[in-house]
């Protein structure tokens, strides 16, 4: 009985008391590091052997058609793909998230290192905007005084453009509303690495710039951020650099003027593109053949 007790404890331990706060990243300096990253399941390679690495002080978008495996690396980086085995999956490859193996940190600890936006994030109480937003407060509890909290919370808000919200009911909220509310949650989560998958795709023209202008704005700040997006105009004009996922594999990654080639793109989309310079930027634009 003592023994079990002891393991018990040591268990709950991590739980019961804060963890440590993450220390400082130079910019430049790796905080994500992939190296063969294979998913499979139900005898199919969602990823193959991928490899991929984030430095403090970038933002690098994750891009290809559908079913490429964007949003199953971003899983696999974030740690949301678990017991892989008992669902009839194999995993392989190696995953090192700011220079320990991501299998080494507790949940606490992650959440206080990475923040993650999914595609969908379902909310089963009509919590208000501020009381939703306030929850990504969560794993500093012990760790942030209450004006600390405040302060962070506020600042969300008002960058996500939702503090008029604050009082309404998530439910009432439109699609695009709900999704910078969410934004504004992962933001107040405060890490130094965030990964955003399709955050602009409930979004119009100036929330999809301001949402991708805060995320460069993170990076140039010194933190990471890893965002998957459809939009290929966004991405050459937002991400420091891109991955090109097809078929579970890395086609090329690199900044979006060396990658996004007309060849490259027509192949992995399966159809005819231009890519052709920003006649005042020269950020490339990619436009359909049609």
């Amino acid at each position: 009985m003592p023994t079990l007790r002891r393991r018990t404890r040591a268990a709950l331990a991590p739980l019961s008391r804060p963890p440590a706060r993450p220390g400082p990243v130079a910019v430049g300096d790796p905080v994500l590091r992939a190296e063969g990253v294979t998913v499979r399941r139900g005898g199919r390679a969602l990823l193959d052997g991928v490899d991929l690495t984030v430095r403090a002080g970038e933002l690098v978008a994750l891009v290809g058609p559908n079913g490429a495996g964007k949003s199953t690396l971003l899983a696999a980086v974030s740690g949301d793909l678990a017991a892989a085995a008992e669902r009839g999956g194999a995993d392989g490859g190696r995953i090192d998230l700011f220079g320990r193996g991501l299998g080494a940190w507790t949940p606490p600890e992650l959440a206080l290192r990475r923040a993650v936006l999914p595609q969908e994030a379902s909310v089963g109480f009509p919590f208000s905007v501020a009381e939703l937003v306030a929850m990504g407060r969560a794993p500093w509890a012990g760790l942030a005084d209450p004006a600390e909290d405040d302060g962070i919370v506020a600042a969300a808000m008002e960058g996500t453009g939702v503090s008029h919200l604050a009082d309404r009911g998530f439910p009432t909220l439109s699609g695009g509303e709900r999704a910078r509310v969410m934004l504004a949650r992962v933001l107040a989560q405060d890490t130094p690495l965030l990964m955003l998958d399709e955050p602009t795709a409930a979004l119009d023209i100036h929330h999809q710039e301001l949402v991708l202008g805060i995320a460069r704005s993170l990076a140039e700040r010194g933190g990471a951020v890893i965002v998957v997006l459809h939009d290929l105009g966004l991405a050459a004009a937002y991400a420091h650099r891109v991955a090109i996922l097809s078929q579970g594999r890395i086609a090329a990654q690199g900044p979006p003027a060396e990658v996004f080639t007309a060849s490259l793109l027509s192949t992995v989309y399966r159809h005819e593109v231009e890519v052709l310079p920003h006649p005042r930027t020269g950020i490339p634009l990619v436009v359909p053949l049609r």
